[in-house]
């Protein structure tokens, strides 16, 4: 795999945390755009906590729960998350910047995982490659397989302090509108 790949999965992270610091300089929050940004950023968290009680990283290939519809179902929650916060932020170009900034991230991150995933799983990649979409069920609609939700699982994949930081940027953004309209 590329090393614009590795390096993008290893970084994203970092990269997310910079961008989001600089968003949040930028941003122009105000009461209706927190309003309606609130129901994509538990959408996404939703999904996130969802995936997270599934997943269990370089262990087995998951293929149960949402990760039975989506290939990245963390990944599709972390879209949601990011458009609410974009429409929270209320300032359109940074949506753009947004936009190009995940497509171009996730797909060079995913690009390296799917390959690592194909080395550790050979027997099982292949099926379920060609049987589950790579984000959202559009042209096909893979069958749901049930499998066990853990929230011992969750807490292991730090998905929870994800949330508490999702929680604490909302915080912020609501902190800054109010300090804005005091302007």
């Amino acid at each position: 795999m590329s090393t614009i790949s590795f390096k993008a999965k290893k970084h994203r992270t970092r990269l997310s945390g910079l961008l989001g610091i600089i968003f949040l300089i930028f941003a122009r929050p105000d009461p209706g755009t927190l309003s309606l940004s609130v129901v994509f950023i538990i959408l996404g968290e939703s999904i996130r906590i969802w995936a997270s009680g599934y997943i269990h990283k370089n262990r087995e290939l998951t293929m149960t729960g949402p990760y039975s519809l989506s290939r990245n179902p963390l990944y599709v929650g972390s879209f949601f998350v990011g458009t609410g916060f974009i429409i929270a932020m209320g300032v359109p170009w940074l949506g753009m910047i947004f936009f190009v900034f995940f497509v171009l991230l996730y797909w060079f991150t995913v690009r390296w995982e799917e390959a690592k995933l194909e080395r550790l799983f050979p027997d099982q990649w292949v099926a379920y490659f060609s049987r589950v979409p790579r984000a959202v069920p559009v042209l096909r609609w893979p069958g749901y397989r049930p499998g066990e939700f853990s929230w011992l699982q969750v807490k292991k994949n730090r998905e929870l302090l994800n949330a508490l930081a999702v929680m604490g940027v909302y915080a912020i953004l609501w902190g800054k509108a109010l300090w804005m309209a005091q302007q």
